[in-house]
């Protein structure tokens, strides 16, 4: 049956609920006509005529809306589900917030005093001569570099040797669910590490002697050496940096309307391009693994393969 637009002839004619709501239902011999709901033909009913219909029971009525009785209370029930666990979920945040500052308040002593320890081992740590030029990368428990963690930090020489590579034990982070789906470190793995405090001072020797430092998003893992009291900002601003991230992107040409420059790709996707093998060394968003892929990278670039 054709929909058909509506016109005074069909004045009187209502929907089965519009008739429901007045005490009558159709004939069980109505067939009613179908039209278009208004002018704009958003949705098309079955209207009845007032010869097809006829005064309803109450128990007729009582299951006629008994479906939509069911609607409304199940929508009723599912709203106050979803505002419970809203506020809930808005209880346990405010709960957290209030055990981190507290966390915060109680460490901050101790954390005062680990800096000037960390200082002190800086000074007394054993002169050794490192190169110049390294690669770096980290892994951490989040992208903040002022509230979230150090996992792991790796750097090594222009020729692939190992100046320094650990995991550490976070201080005030006990799971980092989300940057464990990406980094593969759990806290299991860090349980029995070093903290960053520990090895600050071997850290900062290398560092300190280094001029240039290469990285893929070489910002990201100097912000958190400055996060973690590494190194300083006016140290790090100091350095000369190679950016691997920045100069594939270029190479690799996919270009972003939006944010007028060259996308920013994975470094799995540019050890792809110039087909890095990972079981060389070690695996994709291992620090250590991270850094021979980088300078990898980094080689290719500069020979413009």
């Amino acid at each position: 049956m054709k929909a058909k637009n509506y016109c005074p002839e069909f004045e009187e004619y209502k929907t089965i609920r519009q008739w429901a709501l007045l005490g009558q239902l159709p004939k069980k011999d109505a067939k009613g006509v179908e039209l278009w709901a208004n002018r704009n033909c958003q949705a098309s009913y079955v209207y009845y005529s007032p010869d097809e219909v006829d005064p309803a029971t109450e128990k007729e009525l009582q299951d006629f809306f008994q479906p939509e009785r069911d609607r409304k209370n199940k929508l009723a029930r599912l709203n106050r589900k979803w505002r419970k666990e809203a506020e809930e979920k808005k209880r346990q945040e405010e709960q957290k917030k209030i055990f981190d500052e507290a966390v915060e308040a109680a460490l901050l002593p101790y954390r005062k005093l680990i800096w000037r320890l960390t200082e002190k081992t800086k000074e007394l740590y054993p002169k050794k001569e490192y190169p110049q030029a390294i690669v770096i990368d980290t892994e951490t428990t989040g992208l903040d570099p002022f509230h979230d963690e150090l996992l792991q930090v790796s750097i090594i020489d222009e020729e692939g040797n190992v100046l320094f590579d650990s995991y550490f034990k976070p201080i005030r982070h006990t799971d980092w669910w989300k940057a464990e789906s990406v980094n593969g470190i759990s806290p299991k793995m860090v349980a029995d590490a070093p903290y960053i405090n520990e090895k600050a001072a071997e850290l900062y020797a290398i560092l300190s002697q280094a001029h240039w430092i290469i990285g893929y998003n070489v910002d990201f893992d100097l912000n958190f050496l400055v996060g973690s009291d590494i190194i300083t900002s006016e140290e790090c601003n100091a350095f000369r940096t190679e950016d691997v991230m920045i100069q594939f992107a270029e190479i690799y040409g996919e270009y972003s309307v939006y944010h007028e420059d060259y996308k920013w790709q994975k470094l799995t996707t540019a050890a792809a391009y110039y087909d890095y093998d990972w079981a060389e060394h070690e695996e994709a968003h291992n620090s250590l693994g991270d850094c021979y892929a980088t300078l990898f990278v980094y080689h290719k670039i500069l020979s413009g393969e």
